[in-house]
């Protein structure tokens, strides 16, 4: 008889008792692996393989983000890390400057670069690539007067919203620039994931070093 995931599951939960179950797999089988622990915890809860179950497991965590109000990112706003503070700033200032009327995930992954984080140093992106990429896809028009309140779009505040689930998944207190970028990933439809996508930037990839990024960040 399988058992029920939780309302809120949580992967790192899961790929924990993974661990654990594999090593008491290897005590009557030296030659266990990982992927035999993460099948084992699958079947447990009723899915065909590990894969079946990570995937219903961030769609109930996407689900979750994207049903928080929107008017939650500025509730959100006090757990930013300094540099992430900085990258919302600087993601108005973009706006601004393309003349657009509402900050969008683009802007927003423009403030993250421009903020120094070291998340996309290895990537092939640039300031310059990304804006082009901008110009291209939407048109600009004349900057906006630093006086003129611009408003993050809904496609940012659901990233915003996504980036604080993958910060409650982790149990991090704290929302960081990595956080950020997971949200913008995870928002397939918009040109700021498909730019990350593009020069090879994976939630896994991020993930596997999200602890490490957010130690240099709360220095």
């Amino acid at each position: 008889m399988s058992s029920e995931l939780p309302p809120r599951p949580n992967l790192e939960y899961l790929k924990k008792l993974a661990k654990e179950l594999l090593h008491d797999l290897q005590t009557c089988d030296p030659e266990a692996t990982l992927a035999d622990a993460q099948h084992a915890i699958a079947k447990r809860y009723g899915f065909l393989n590990w894969s079946q179950l990570k995937g219903r497991v961030e769609s109930v965590e996407r689900q979750h983000a994207e049903a928080v109000p929107s008017e939650s990112a500025a509730r959100l706003f006090p757990r930013f890390t300094a540099r992430a503070k900085q990258a919302t700033f600087f993601s108005r200032y973009e706006a601004g400057q393309f003349g657009h009327a509402s900050i969008d995930p683009e802007h927003l992954l423009l403030g993250v670069m421009r903020a120094a984080t070291p998340v996309l140093s290895d990537t092939r992106l640039s300031l310059d690539d990304i804006r082009a990429s901008v110009r291209v896809s939407r048109q600009a028009g004349e900057p906006l007067s630093i006086s003129v309140i611009i408003a993050f779009s809904d496609e940012t505040k659901r990233a915003i919203g996504l980036a604080a689930a993958e910060a409650d998944r982790l149990r991090h207190n704290d929302i960081g620039t990595p956080h950020l970028l997971l949200g913008l990933l995870q928002d397939e439809g918009t040109l700021a994931s498909s730019m990350l996508r593009d020069n090879g930037v994976t939630v896994d990839a991020i993930r596997s070093r999200v602890d490490e990024w957010m130690n240099d960040e709360l220095k």
